[in-house]
Order: structure tokens, then C-alpha cells, then sequence
């Protein structure tokens, strides 16, 4: 193989990786780049003391590939507190902002804090966002636990295990308003033109149908007369 030969291999090797570069960034990055912050309140009332405690980078909106990263270790001191929520039947609240933007838009959500700490700080986060990919619009928080039993955990959890789902929403159908204008415009035609497709009997039933029983009764009586 000679030296020419070689660099135009290496050559096409070097297209072949940037294509598929590429072909990565905007299947998994390009659609919608999108970091959310998620804060939490173990305090009860109604106005509870939010502070940050997860992040969430969402690199695939139509993947919905997701990357979640705490801000914050699991102590005991956190660990008693939500247990004192559970205790008390009060609310576990969440809230949710786009990291970056100028205004924190939250959008929020709860659930009861004994769900969450019968299960262990296992959750499933459901996140809407936007049709451009860029906001979150709706947000839920789904832990594994339906029912409360006051059942405490067997280990305290070392850190939230969790679950993201990204949703967008769907476009509606759109009607196919062409391929029905040109059928109102072909029936205005027809009924312009006086066109009957239908066939010779169907249009002249009520002119034949007398005349055979004309034919039926006449010719009967002239056989009975022989």
C-alpha cells in the first residue's frame, strides 16, 4: 500500500468519526439542551424554607435522556426531619426552575412526606416540558409507597434514588383540509356540468316500470280470451 493511498484511508477515517460526532450530538444534545433545579422543603406549615437539592440535566427531550446530580449529602439531621413530616401527616413539596433563566418560574408539586420516607427516598420525578425543549411546564413526584403503613425504613437511605421521566407535548393531527376543498370543488363541477353517473335504469325506473305493467295486464287478458 503505498503513502498516497494511506492518507487518503486516514482521511476517510477522520469524515467518519466527525459524521458520527455529529450524528451523536443531534440525536442526544441538540434537541434541547436543559438544566433544572429542583429544591425541597422538610419543613411544614404554609410557607415552608425551600433549599436546593438536586440538579437535573436533561440532554435528550425526545429521548428523554436525563442526568440527575445532588447538591447536597443525606444526613441524619435531614433524615429526622422528614421523619418528623411523616409523623406529623404534613406535605413533602418540591419545586422546579430552569437554571439560568432570569426569572425563577417554579413550577411545584407534593406529595405526602410519609410516602417518601417509607420509601427510602425512592422516587420517580415526571417533568413536562415545553415543545421547544427549553422550560419546564408541569412537574410531578411519584414515590413508590401508595399507601402509608408507618413503617420506617430499614437503613437510613444514603442519598434520593431517583427516577426521571421527560414528557413533551404532542402535536395534534392536522386536518387534511386540501384533499376536502378538492372534493367540495369536484361535486360543484359535477352538479354544474349536470352530470348523472347513475345508470340507465336507476334514471329511468319510473318511465319503464308502468309500461311493463302495462304489458303484464294486457297481455294477460288477451291469453285468457282464446
Amino acid at each position: 500500500m503505498t503513502g498516497q493511498t494511506v492518507s487518503w484511508w486516514l482521511f476517510f477515517l477522520i469524515l467518519a468519526a466527525l459524521g458520527g460526532l455529529n450524528g451523536f450530538q443531534e440525536d442526544e444534545f441538540l434537541d434541547g439542551q436543559l438544566t433544572l433545579v429542583v429544591e425541597d422543603a422538610l419543613e411544614g406549615g404554609p410557607n415552608p424554607t425551600f433549599s436546593p437539592r438536586s440538579t437535573i440535566h436533561v440532554r435528550s427531550v425526545k429521548s428523554g435522556n436525563a442526568l440527575v446530580t445532588h447538591m447536597r449529602q443525606w444526613t441524619p439531621e435531614l433524615h429526622d426531619k422528614l421523619r418528623a413530616l411523616a409523623e406529623n401527616d404534613d406535605l413533602y413539596r418540591i419545586r422546579v426552575y430552569h437554571k439560568g433563566s432570569e426569572e425563577k418560574g417554579y413550577v411545584s408539586t407534593f406529595t405526602k412526606a410519609c410516602q417518601i420516607y417509607e420509601s427510602a427516598l425512592s422516587e420517580t420525578v415526571s417533568m413536562m416540558v415545553d415543545s421547544a425543549g427549553m422550560s419546564v411546564v408541569g412537574v410531578g413526584l411519584i414515590p413508590p409507597v401508595a399507601v402509608c403503613r408507618g413503617q420506617p425504613p430499614e437503613i437510613i437511605p444514603v442519598q434520593h434514588n431517583t427516577t426521571v421521566i421527560i414528557r413533551s407535548p404532542t402535536p395534534a393531527p392536522v386536518p387534511d383540509t386540501a384533499t376536502y376543498i378538492e372534493k367540495l370543488e369536484a361535486m360543484k363541477n359535477e352538479k354544474a356540468e349536470g352530470k348523472d353517473n347513475r345508470s340507465f335504469l336507476a334514471k329511468y325506473w319510473m318511465y319503464i316500470v308502468p309500461v311493463v305493467l302495462i304489458m303484464v295486464v294486457f297481455g294477460g287478458g288477451q291469453e285468457g280470451g282464446r
